[in-house]
């Protein structure tokens, strides 16, 4: 497999923006839950507003074009993993250690034995899933102590349906790069299974807990970036500059069911008006990444996955401590959750990617 710019997509684009957006809208649409700061605004238009843009679409919409991207250009399999690996692993890693460590420390962990553990805490971060490290291995929570039985690590599920997302994308490139056409409808029906599966199967689905949480139920809507990505060069024009389009579309359909039971985007039911509403999102997101992009905006520092990982453990501390309702906890939880974050960014992040810039130039250069 060798770098292909045939179908490349180009770096001027607000990727960056659009992430740290959707880890954002993450954080703030659980503070409006959890720390019940949006009870007397539900059903507002800010409820309407902020629910119709669901970060966890955004973020499976933006995987999708941008990991396909990374195995196209990537010079062989072995190089997309160890770039995905350098990516993901290091903070999650971290950010298991520092939630299991406040646990044990605040009577909510249960260590019977140093190997036992070992093996649960590595099942955990392999897989990113606390539901199947307790399954293979056993349950350390004691469900007690200062968190209770709140889980700090609520968000993870969704890495669980990135890093399995990993593992299936390059069969179905490599399906696409031999035949092209072919490759391209095996994706399409591989979405549209994908959608029907997720009738029957959700994150909150009793029945198939396992299941719920690959990218089984939501490959759908991976699959809009994916598809977007092989045909960018053919459906650019779709979306470049007409952002103001797709924002009105967007707009108008949030006030249209303003008010029913669609409007709050669901990803886990997957219902036809939700799937239509994430089409349209989709849509929203690929524009926006290609009007008028600002790639320098952020200047380099992405801290959108640090606030994904720590805005739940900040949000149950304020919950174990008590302090909910207050309005003042719409600026606390934030200022707490970027603070750690930036942290997360510095620390273990930036000098994991320059890592990879090294082992990848290597690479190359003994090519």
């Amino acid at each position: 497999m060798g770098p292909s710019n045939e179908h490349s997509s180009g770096h001027r684009n607000n990727f960056d923006l659009l992430r740290l957006f959707a880890a954002c809208q993450v954080m703030l649409s659980h503070a409006w839950s959890w720390l019940h700061l949006g009870d007397s605004l539900n059903g507002t238009a800010v409820f309407n507003l902020l629910f119709s843009v669901p970060g966890v679409a955004i973020f499976f919409v933006i995987s999708g074009f941008l990991v396909t991207d990374s195995y196209i250009r990537s010079s062989s399999a072995a190089s997309f993993f160890v770039k995905r690996s350098l990516r993901i692993f290091p903070a999650l890693f971290v950010n298991i250690a520092v939630m299991e460590l406040a646990l044990l420390v605040t009577g909510g962990l249960n260590v019977t034995g140093i190997l036992q553990y070992l093996s649960y805490f590595t099942v955990y971060i392999l897989t990113a899933a606390r539901i199947w490290a307790v399954y293979f291995t056993y349950e350390p929570y004691t469900m007690s102590g200062f968190y209770g039985a709140s889980d700090p690590s609520g968000v993870l599920w969704t890495l669980t349906v990135e890093l399995t997302f990993y593992l299936t994308l390059p069969m179905l490139l490599e399906i696409w790069r031999r035949w092209k056409r072919a490759g391209a409808l095996v994706v399409a029906v591989a979405g549209l299974g994908s959608w029907v599966m997720a009738q029957h199967f959700n994150i909150t689905d009793k029945y198939n807990p396992f299941l719920s949480v690959t990218v089984g139920p939501t490959f759908w809507i991976f699959s809009m970036g994916v598809l977007a990505r092989l045909y960018w060069n053919r459906v650019s024009k779709i979306f470049e500059g007409k952002l103001l389009w797709w924002l009105a579309t967007h707009l108008a359909i949030t006030w249209w069911v303003a008010g029913t039971s669609a409007a709050f985007i669901s990803i886990n039911n997957a219902a036809p008006a939700d799937a239509f509403r994430i089409a349209v999102l989709a849509g929203l997101v690929l524009s926006a990444a290609y009007s008028f992009p600002r790639p320098n905006l952020l200047r380099g520092q992405d801290l959108s996955y640090g606030i994904y990982l720590y805005h739940m453990l900040v949000m149950h501390t304020l919950i174990a401590i008590g302090w909910v309702g207050h309005w003042w906890l719409w600026i606390a939880e934030p200022v707490g959750t970027v603070a750690l974050a930036a942290l997360s960014w510095t620390l273990i992040e930036k000098p994991a990617m320059k890592l990879r810039s090294s082992l990848v130039a290597r690479r190359l250069s003994v090519a």
